[in-house]
Parts: structure tokens; sequence; C-alpha cells
């Protein structure tokens, strides 16, 4: 399902298991959110490619520290 991957990530990234259920309601509280206020979603974007550039560069940096 399309929960899957944002699980992983949660997961993976931030050590966070979030049930489906809050998942569910956290994804129709953002749909309504953008349904309302349509440029909500440039900046969500923004947000979450700025979020996910510090999640790879941390990632990198620490596999390097490993090596």
């Amino acid at each position: 399902m399309v929960e899957r991957p944002i699980e992983e990530l949660l997961r993976k990234y931030l050590g966070i298991s979030v049930p489906r259920v809050i998942l569910g309601i956290l994804m129709i509280i953002f749909a309504i959110l953008i349904l309302i206020e349509p440029e909500l979603v440039a900046y969500l974007i923004a947000l979450y490619l700025l979020i996910a550039g510090i999640f790879v560069l941390v990632d990198e940096l620490l596999k390097s520290r490993r090596l």
C-alpha cells in the first residue's frame, strides 16, 4: 500500500513506528489542507525535499564514518 514506504522512512530515519490509523488520519488532514489552500502544496513539497535532503546527507555521513 501507499503507507508502507512512509512507515519504512519513519522507522529508518526517525525510529518511529506509527499505527496505520494515525497515518491515515494525517494523510486525510494534509489532503484537506491542500484542497483548502493549494499554495500549501508548494511549501509542503519544499519542506519534504529539504528534510529528505538532510536525511540523505546524514545517512551518507554516517556510512562514511563507519568505513
